[in-house]
């Protein structure tokens, strides 16, 4: 009988320490994935700030919001995201393209511009490739938004499955059924939950991402300067006709502008 003892505490003691180290390791698990998210949020955001920065300055050469969001009309952009946009100088980082008149020099700077807003964008949406050194797979790929939003969905449901698992509650009720006649005794006198899973308030649960916060983050897909909106019109077509527009109807600002560019 004193072996039988033995042998059963040396078993209860053994399922403990494995009980222990799936709770607590389901729980490290998240914790980790966890900063690694925080850790590629604050490169989400840096990516999404400079693309809004870069839309400023194209705002900005476009002389008023008003224009920018007639030329996003144009394009078949939606324009809801440019309450987000905050001024800025347009002249700060780049430098004057070469043209024969200060509307062609115009036309060049509003192209340029859009197309490094648009890589901004795409780079913000996708994420880009980048060569891996020292590596068996030669190309990795950064994260960007759309995988991101992914990413916190999966980890919700990461987090959703060690709560209902690995819950104390579930733990708790695991080690209590170890003593069998203890148990006996408490369903004797209706005293056994047998419910197990976090209850959120009255358990050590583990607290979801909140997504929706980051889902205002969104920008638009833009099209390339090469792609067709119809059968007779490129993009670039459109966004030189409308800067056209722009320098005929604000000439007198656009001049400004060319000058303070030809500074840098």
């Amino acid at each position: 009988m004193t072996d039988f003892q033995s042998l059963s505490a040396s078993l209860k003691g053994e399922v403990m320490v494995d009980i222990a180290n799936g709770y607590f390791g389901a729980r490290k698990a998240i914790d980790d994935e966890r900063e690694f998210f925080e850790r590629v949020e604050s490169d989400i955001r840096l990516a999404e700030q400079r693309a809004l920065t870069i839309c400023a300055q194209l705002m900005a050469l476009l002389t008023s919001e008003h224009n920018m969001e007639g030329l996003l009309y144009v394009l078949g952009v939606p324009v809801d995201f440019l309450p987000r946009v905050e001024s800025a100088d347009p002249w700060l980082s780049m430098k004057l393209p070469f043209a024969f008149t200060a509307e062609g020099r115009y036309e060049k700077c509003v192209l340029e511009t859009y197309e490094r807003m648009r890589n901004a964008f795409e780079f913000f949406l996708h994420g880009t490739l980048y060569e891996k050194k020292g590596s068996l797979e030669k190309y990795g790929k950064t994260t960007g938004f759309y995988r991101y939003m992914e990413w916190c969905t999966e980890l919700n449901e990461h987090i959703a499955k060690v709560n209902r698992d690995h819950s104390p509650s579930q733990v708790l009720s695991v080690v209590r059924g170890m003593d069998v006649d203890k148990v006996a005794k408490q369903k004797a006198v209706g005293a056994v939950n047998s419910k197990a899973g976090c209850i959120p308030g009255e358990d050590m649960c583990l607290t979801f991402v909140p997504c929706e916060e980051f889902s205002g983050m969104v920008l638009p897909e833009l099209p390339a300067l090469k792609a067709k909106l119809d059968k007779r019109n490129k993009v670039s077509s459109l966004i030189k006709q409308y800067a056209s527009e722009v320098y005929k109807s604000d000439r007198a600002k656009v001049e400004q502008l060319i000058e303070i560019l030809k500074k840098n």
